[in-house]
């Protein structure tokens, strides 16, 4: 069976993806991928349920679960919100606004604003890609800003 690629256009980035090969692989994957205990992790898994429905939108659209991101990282943080970001793998390629080989800028195409605090760029190079995701395969970045939800104080604030 032919699957359909399905093909974006975010900013500077063009994309053929297939969304339902990238939906079946997280479908198919249903354990919970947030296992980091630390307070930043805990916070995102509880905190993805406030994303906005644009952002929410945006990875149904791609075949995305927003819970099961490949990596998460945190930044800077007030006593209510926590900055970070991190990474998704998509079943796809990208036709342009792609990093040139040799090129030392990550993200020649920039970051695409979904709303307020949280924005995505694409990859081709993929980090910790698990061994059976399908290919060929691209990586979608995002930084977000998102609610400190948890009960204790925000230990992600730096003076």
């Amino acid at each position: 069976m032919d699957r359909k690629i399905a093909e974006f256009v975010f900013g500077g980035y063009r994309l053929a993806v297939d969304v339902e090969a990238t939906r079946a692989y997280y479908e198919a994957h249903d354990e919970n991928w947030i296992t980091c205990e630390c307070d930043g992790c805990r916070n995102f898994a509880q905190a993805v349920e406030t994303l906005p429905q644009a952002v929410r939108d945006f990875f149904e659209t791609l075949g995305l679960d927003v819970e099961k991101p490949g990596e998460l990282m945190y930044y800077q943080g007030t006593p209510s919100t926590l900055s970070g970001g991190g990474w998704y793998h998509l079943v796809g390629r990208i036709l342009a606004g792609d990093t040139p080989p040799g090129a030392t800028e990550i993200f020649p195409a920039g970051w695409y604003q979904l709303c307020d605090g949280f924005s995505v760029a694409f990859k081709s190079q993929c980090d910790l890609l698990p061994d059976d995701f399908p290919a060929p395969a691209i990586q979608m970045e995002f930084e977000h800003r998102m609610p400190w939800v948890l009960k204790e104080a925000n230990p992600y604030i730096y003076e």
